[in-house]
């Protein structure tokens, strides 16, 4: 079944600005995620202008070599996955835009549809932008992302915290309302409709989940948070301008591959020769070292290895001469973890009430040691437990930029003099005054069932608020009058009589549901047996099964009545 989600991000750009934004976007995108080693190896083969007679615009055809995400062992199980790649057809006729995607190695199991439409002076309320029919209509799930409530993306600054030099009249978007401000101008809403199927079953609908929540929404609102942090780079651009900038990005990732250029676009070449001058000049030093006689003296090697000559080779850009490190393995020191210390148990309490109830049931009467040790039990027994407090919000965070000295000891931060955040009422202090670590039981939907870090005033106010509630709890738990005492004591012989009545109930309706089925089962039985005799008569006239069944149907069969005669008496002629 194919998914159908559409998405509407406004933004504060104008239509023509977008549509410089979006191509210099994705392609410095893809540019600086492949060279910096964290996105996929990205090439482009096709990148020309298109026009079928409807739509004129350009056509990009681009292939990602997902493999390299894959690990090594599971391409050794499958080797398949060694090439595996995924393909990108777009057509790019703004304000319309169409982008495929599909896998060779899945086939018909994965693709991808995504038809944009970018509105001017629109914010988001247009029902139908992209004019899907009927049928897609009940499917679609819409979903409107504010990039000023998203968090902050890698790279750009926050777009609630920036305002472009080249246009300083258009204000941060600040506030959850900015889309609400009718002078607010200009505004633009890209409409995207994302149409997936995953035909991998079982788990189509969870890789569709998936895939939408994670890399269909981050590559949306990354690309539209881009387009708005970078439009001062972007804004001057002409056409010409942006298909010469897709050319250089092409040809610097062709280069990045054949490995003429590093992850920051600098020739390999230059960085060698560097290396090999400093490497010319260590030698060099090494060797005057060694002629003053002892080679440990210089400072620029380490102490701690021995060193060894390495005879010089005929080529020009080797040194005469190199000392290299004897590298030694260093010494394994296991540290064994130290078993815990058992507390000491103390059985005595437990023997002398055993022995009590041994003497209670022997002799039929309490001693003085039978109440005092029931009486110290009990005490035992009724010992208050720590409770959980009510659910609260958790205290907002001071940010460390914020708070320069500690907010307990007044000491200043360094280098040394770390910073850590009370969990309990969000306050910069140093580690000596947050040493303490306990369970925030008002927190625990936030912070997690595990102790946390707090100061010693929020330490103090914690164990005051679970006294007070343990207090509050005991004194409900205590009866205050004998008419309560009885009231409990009547409410819970009422509990264990309903208890006991639903236990029978209970055991009632099974028995008889087990009966039922029984009597299901034997008819079934009866049916099968008559069914297969029956069978057995018919094929087989003359057998003895199809004697005894037509002599037990004759027997069934109720003979009718004989017809009573009246008796009528002859009469006399005379």
């Amino acid at each position: 079944m194919v998914k159908i989600v559409e998405f509407r991000i406004p933004l504060p750009l104008e239509k023509e600005e977008f549509k410089r934004g979006m191509p210099y976007v994705v392609t410095r995108c893809s540019e600086e995620l492949t060279m910096s080693g964290n996105g996929d190896k990205v090439e482009v083969l096709v990148n020309e202008p298109f026009d079928d007679g409807k739509l004129k615009g350009n056509y990009t055809y681009k292939v990602f070599h997902v493999s390299e995400r894959v690990p090594e062992w599971i391409k050794t199980i499958i080797p398949s996955l060694r090439t595996a790649t995924l393909e990108e057809k777009s057509w790019n006729a703004y304000p319309f835009c169409k982008s495929v995607y599909e896998c060779k190695l899945l086939g018909d199991r994965f693709r991808m549809e995504v038809i944009s439409m970018h509105l001017d002076n629109d914010r988001g309320q247009t029902e139908n932008a992209l004019n899907l029919d009927d049928e897609e209509l009940l499917k679609r799930q819409v979903k409107l992302i504010d990039i000023s409530q998203i968090d902050s993306v890698l790279g750009v600054p926050h777009p609630a915290k920036f305002t472009p030099a080249k246009r300083p009249e258009r204000q941060p978007l600040e506030g959850k309302h900015w889309l609400e401000q009718k002078d607010r101008t200009p505004v633009m809403c890209c409409y995207k409709v994302v149409k997936l199927n995953v035909g991998i079953w079982p788990v189509q609908e969870s890789c569709e989940q998936y895939m939408i929540q994670t890399q269909v929404v981050k590559g949306i609102t990354e690309v539209c948070v881009r387009a708005w942090a970078w439009l001062d780079e972007y804004i001057d651009m002409d056409e010409k301008a942006l298909r010469d900038y897709q050319t250089d990005s092409v040809k610097r990732l062709e280069a990045y591959y054949r490995g003429e250029i590093d992850g920051k676009g600098e020739a390999k070449g230059k960085q060698e020769d560097d290396d090999d001058v400093d490497e010319k000049s260590q030698a060099e030093q090494s060797l005057e070292a060694e002629k003053d006689g002892d080679v440990s003296d210089d400072p620029s090697l380490d102490k701690s290895a021995a060193t060894r000559r390495v005879p010089a080779t005929h080529d020009d850009d080797t040194p005469t001469c190199k000392l290299v490190p004897d590298i030694r393995m260093p010494r394994l020191s296991l540290r064994l973890p130290k078993m815990p210390k058992l507390p000491k148990i103390d059985i005595q309490p437990q023997l002398e009430r055993f022995v009590a109830m041994i003497k209670q049931g022997v002799g039929g009467k309490k001693t003085d040691t039978d109440t005092d040790s029931d009486t110290t039990d009990d005490k035992q027994i009724e010992k208050p437990t720590p409770q959980r407090l009510p659910p609260q919000v958790p205290p907002f965070w001071i940010p460390d930029s914020s708070a320069a000295s500690c907010s307990g000891c007044e000491r200043p931060f360094s280098l040394i003099v770390r910073r850590h955040h009370c969990r309990g009422c969000g306050k910069v202090m140093c580690h000596d005054c947050t040493s303490t670590c306990r369970l925030l039981s008002q927190y625990i939907d936030y912070y997690g069932p595990k102790p946390q870090r707090v100061c010693q005033r929020c330490d103090q106010a914690q164990t005051k608020m679970e006294q007070d509630l343990m207090k509050r709890l005991e004194s409900l738990r205590t009866p205050k009058s004998p008419r309560e005492m009885k009231l409990r004591e009547q409410i819970r012989q009422k509990a264990r009589q309903f208890r006991l009545l639903t236990e029978e109930n209970r055991h009632e309706t099974r028995a008889q549901r087990d009966g039922r089925r029984l009597l299901q089962i034997l008819i079934f039985l009866t049916a099968i047996i008559v069914v297969i005799l029956a069978v057995i008569a018919a094929t087989k006239p003359d057998s003895k099964v199809a004697q005894l069944l037509r002599y037990w149907m004759m027997s069934t069969k109720s003979t009718p009545p004989e017809p009573e005669h009246s008796y009528q008496p002859a009469t006399d002629p005379v």
